[in-house]
Order: C-alpha cells, then sequence, then structure tokens
C-alpha cells in the first residue's frame, strides 16, 4: 500500500514479521526497499504475484479423479478446456473460446464439432483433438471411478460405458483429426454447453496419466499443463505455488508471474493474514472482522451469493440410516434459523431447499419459482422425535433413545468445526434427546471414507458447477458418484432425465418440482444453509475472478499499487 513508503525502516521490519507469525510460511514475494512496487509503463506494478487463501488440501489434480473445490480452483488456472466462462467487475460470466478456438451444432443440437487452436502443452507438445478425446473417456472409464462422471450423462452412451455395458470406443466422442473433436449427444441437451469447461472434459496426455499411473495428479512432476499457470511447488498441507506458464497460447493476457496459494484452515489465522497483508483477499464472516475490515480504507468489500449449500447427508446403506424416516427426523430436527445465526453470524440463509437461490431454469430463478420442500414437510412433522422412534420400531431395534449410537464425521480439525460439533451435539441432544458423537478429520481422510462409505453422518458443503438446476439434481441420480450416500429411487431418476432431455422450461420446472419434493422427502442430504460470503481484497488487487460458475481465476489478475 501506498502509505508505507512514509514508515520508518523499524516499523517496516515489524510488519514483516507479523507477516510470517500470521500465515506460518513465507515463500510468497515481498514488497522490496520501502514498501512501495515500483510501476511498469501501464501502470501495474513492476513484480507480479498474489498471496491467496486455500481453504483446504487439494486431494488430487487429476481431472477424473478430483471432486473437491479446493483441487478445482488450482486446475481452472493450471489446464485449458473447451471453453471458458469469464466475468466482468459486476459478476456477468460469458461463455468464451478458450482450447477450442470456435464451434458448431448441427440442426437437431446433437453434434458439436470443436476446432482446436493451436496451443502447446508445458513440455512444448502440441494440444491435439485427441487429447481431448482421452481426458472425456478417461472421465467415463469404468475403472477410473471419475466422482464427476455423471454430468457427461447427454453424451451418447455415457451412461453404458460408465457402467461398463459397452466398450469405450461407443462413446459418442471422437477426434476427426488432430484439430476437429466431435462429441455427439443422446438428445439435444439444454445445458450442455455449460459442461465443456467442467473438469471431466479437459484435455489429458495419455503417455503422462499411463507414465506415473495411481500418483498422476499427486505431485508436480507428475503434471502436465496446457493453461495460463503450472504447478512449481506444492508443499502438501501448506501451500501450492503456481507460476507463469510460458508456454501458454495467451501468455501476453497473463499478467501475474507467481500465485502463492497459502492453505490456511484457521479463520482467525485467515483473518489475522488479511489484516497484516500476508494475503491479498480472504472471505470473511465474523461480525466484527467484518466491521474493521469494512472499515479499512485499503480493502475493498466484494459480496458474492454463492450457489452453494451446506448439507448433513446420510449413509443409507448404514444399518441405522437407510430408514427414511429415521434420515427425516435427523433433517427436520436441524434448527436452520438458529445455525444461521449462531454458527454462521447471520451470513448465510437457512436452506429449507436442495436447489439454492441463483441458479436459473432458463431465464427465471429457480428458488423464486418453486417453493423449498422441507417447510411443507416439516408442517406435515411436526415432532421429529415421534419420526426417530417410528423409524426404530420399523427396523426392530431399541427405541430407547438414549442407546442410540450415532457418530457424525467433519472434514476439518481447526477450531471453527470443533465449535460446529459441539453445536450439533448439543442440538440434536435437545431435539431428539440423543447424544451424537462428532468425529473431526483431516480433509483428505474425511473425503477416502466418505467414498469407500466408511460413515453414519457427514457434513459438507456443494456449491452448483454450471447454472442450471441439473448441477444440483442430476447429483443425486442413481448414476452419479458425487455425494455418496448410497441412495437411489427409481422416479427420481426418471424425472431427472426427462429434465435432461426437455427444452421446455414450465415442463422442466415440473420435473425438477416433483424431484426435488422426492429427495428432501426421503432425505438421503438435509440442507442447513444457503452461502454468501463477503470477499475483502486489498484495492491493488485487478481482475480475479470471484463467481463460483466462472473459470477465469487468476488468467487476467495483476496488481497496480502494492
Amino acid at each position: 500500500m501506498k502509505n508505507k513508503k512514509y514508515l520508518s525502516l523499524f516499523l517496516i521490519f515489524a510488519l514483516m514479521l507479523t507477516a510470517l507469525a500470521g500465515c506460518g510460511n513465507n515463500d510468497a514475494k515481498e514488497p522490496s526497499n520501502d514498501g512501495q512496487q515500483e510501476e511498469t509503463a501501464d501502470g501495474i506494478d513492476s513484480e507480479q504475484y498474489l498471496n491467496i487463501v486455500l481453504d483446504a488440501e487439494p486431494s488430487t489434480l487429476d481431472p477424473s479423479k478430483g471432486s473437491d473445490m479446493y483441487s478445482n480452483y488450482v486446475l481452472m488456472n493450471i489446464m485449458e478446456p473447451l471453453t471458458r466462462l469469464e466475468e466482468d467487475e459486476n459478476q456477468n460470466t460469458e461463455l468464451v473460446p478458450a482450447g477450442a478456438e470456435s464451434w458448431e451444432v448441427s440442426e437437431d443440437g446433437t453434434v458439436w464439432t470443436f476446432i482446436i487452436r493451436d496451443h502447446n502443452w508445458s513440455d512444448g507438445e502440441p494440444v491435439t483433438a485427441q487429447d481431448y478425446e482421452y481426458g472425456i473417456k478417461r472421465s467415463l472409464a469404468p475403472e477410473t471411478a471419475s466422482p464427476f462422471a455423471f454430468l457427461l450423462t447427454p453424451i451418447k452412451n455415457a451412461d453404458k460405458v460408465n457402467k461398463g455395458e459397452l466398450p469405450i470406443d461407443e462413446l459418442g466422442v471422437k477426434a476427426i483429426d488432430e484439430k476437429t473433436l466431435e462429441v455427439t449427444l443422446e438428445y439435444s441437451n439444454p445445458y450442455f454447453e455449460q459442461l465443456t469447461y467442467q473438469r471431466v472434459m479437459y484435455p489429458q496426455r495419455k503417455d503422462i496419466v499411463e507414465q506415473y499411473g495411481d500418483t498422476f495428479g499427486t505431485e508436480p512432476d507428475t503434471l502436465i499443463y496446457n493453461g495460463p499457470f503450472t504447478v512449481s511447488q506444492w508443499a502438501h498441507n501448506s501451500e501450492v505455488i503456481l507460476t507463469k506458464n510460458p508456454k501458454y497460447w495467451d501468455a501476453d493476457s497473463v499478467k501475474l508471474d507467481t500465485v502463492n496459494l497459502k492453505i490456511i484452515q484457521d479463520k482467525n489465522a485467515v483473518y489475522n493474514s488479511l489484516s497484516n497483508g500476508s494475503v491479498d483477499q480472504a472471505s470473511v464472516d465474523d461480525p466484527e472482522w467484518t466491521k474493521r475490515f469494512k472499515e479499512d480504507e485499503n480493502l475493498t468489500l466484494i459480496e458474492v451469493v454463492k450457489p452453494a449449500v451446506n448439507y448433513v447427508f446420510f449413509n443409507t446403506q448404514d444399518e441405522l440410516f437407510q430408514n427414511p424416516n429415521i434420515r427425516k427426523a435427523f433433517s427436520l430436527a436441524i434448527d436452520r434459523e438458529d445455525i444461521a445465526n449462531v454458527i454462521f453470524e447471520g451470513v448465510r440463509v437457512p436452506a429449507y431447499g436442495w436447489v439454492p437461490p441463483t441458479i436459473l431454469n432458463g431465464d427465471k430463478d429457480y428458488r423464486q419459482e418453486i417453493e423449498e420442500p422441507l417447510i411443507a414437510i416439516s408442517e406435515e412433522n411436526p415432532d421429529p422425535k415421534e419420526l426417530l422412534t417410528k423409524g426404530l420400531e420399523e427396523l426392530g431395534m431399541d427405541t430407547d433413545l438414549e442407546n442410540l449410537d450415532v457418530t457424525i464425521s467433519l472434514g476439518s480439525t481447526d477450531q471453527w468445526f470443533r465449535t460446529l460439533g459441539e453445536y450439533i451435539q448439543q442440538m440434536y441432544k435437545k431435539s431428539l434427546g440423543i447424544n451424537v458423537k462428532i468425529e473431526q478429520l483431516e480433509w483428505p481422510i474425511f473425503d477416502s471414507n466418505v467414498n469407500k462409505g466408511d460413515f453414519q453422518v457427514g457434513y459438507m458443503a456443494w456449491t452448483g458447477d454450471f447454472n442450471d438446476p441439473a448441477t444440483m439434481m442430476n447429483l443425486l441420480a442413481s448414476d452419479s458418484t458425487a455425494i455418496k450416500t448410497g441412495w437411489e429411487n427409481e422416479r427420481y431418476d426418471e424425472l431427472i432425465e426427462l429434465a435432461d432431455k426437455e427444452l421446455d422450461q414450465a415442463k422442466r420446472f415440473e420435473y425438477y418440482q416433483e424431484a426435488e419434493q422426492i429427495l428432501l422427502d426421503e432425505s438421503p442430504i438435509a440442507p442447513v444453509v444457503y452461502s454468501k460470503i463477503n470477499l475483502f481484497r486489498y484495492k491493488y488487487v485487478n481482475n480475479v475472478g470471484v463467481t463460483e460458475f466462472g473459470t477465469q481465476g487468476y488468467k487476467y489478475g495483476f496488481t497496480s499499487g502494492r
């Protein structure tokens, strides 16, 4: 910040020590000399770097196998999808050509032909249509077990290939030549265009994947890049450092030389890091810190409504939670109003539906058109404890609630999650008269346990990947492995399939409304709150993407006046 030039050398030294203490890691660059950077002729700082918070360790940087948002934040900056969803300063988004310089769609909407632009991998090898073909096919291959394979359902034979019922060569994806990729759909789909920037459609180099096998995507030296940045360092559970990719086709648009993604899970550590300037932006929930940062003239507040839901989910293969009434009891026993105020400090909104606000069906906000199902369900079932007892009777189990053995798993070991766990224990003791155990795990272990089905009840957040109700509703279809509840419902699957094939928005509303009612009545998941974030950013930071759907990332980011 510019006023640093008036500080004494002693104070600068003190500030640098504070920055070190704030993050516990100092691989990031610091301003030189008097704290004010020199500016180039075009007004940007001569040293271009950002220090950003990453809330948790990425599970993997294998595009086909990752499912967490942390890995996605990294992948969108190191890979080049067919398209990108870029954004302006008002958070409006626009789909633009990326790895594909252009594309055409057949009259019936089922054949998409992408022309791959001339660009290279980070080792200098050309990126080809075959690389995109291989990446898509690998994401759908049964042996890959991609958690996001379900997104590719609109592609011809995708479901059958993913289930092993057809060979991979029967998939409706083929490279006509090195520059032409053809994708054939089962049916004209209302949102396929928005799938073209998803990680499961990223290009992948077959030789690199086969060379590293199961270790592909676990370390920087097992990866290859065609995006704006490369991963130059990955200190697990500490920091991921991105470096500008000189081989990137649009390298002239990339101003940042380095992006330091600091993995900081403790919220107070994040707030202190923002306060002392060792990170350049951070989301803030705490009211006292929010007030403090609002008063800081060096910071800008950006309010971002996230298409996201925090939710509880149940292992329906578990002896206890196989019963719908027990799951519904646990869902209705959640005091959503209270948890929004107490745990989320009034920043989040109580969630009585699965599809969050801001998600559009055509040009209409789904949530404004469709009433949240849990409102009526809770009115019909005013006493969750009765539902729990009924479920136990149906299972022939002990109805003495004091003897109920339930463990809820949380995917972090920090203080905020410890507080959340204590709150959940008190909440269920009050509403159901039961004592639940809380299990706190590091995210990679939690994620692994969930994927193996080694849990009873879990707590997570899910952010939509594209702007259509399908981004949330398809997650619970029986062919989806995104949220590992083990739940299946034939009518729900039928409705999701009908909505996927339907171009009439009114009919899609009808299908999704019935499906959401089934979902929350049977309760394999229990939405808790909808998400909104207060993002505070130093004013010298420019053009860094903030929207959840957007894939702009740090491509156009730069600093001016640090």
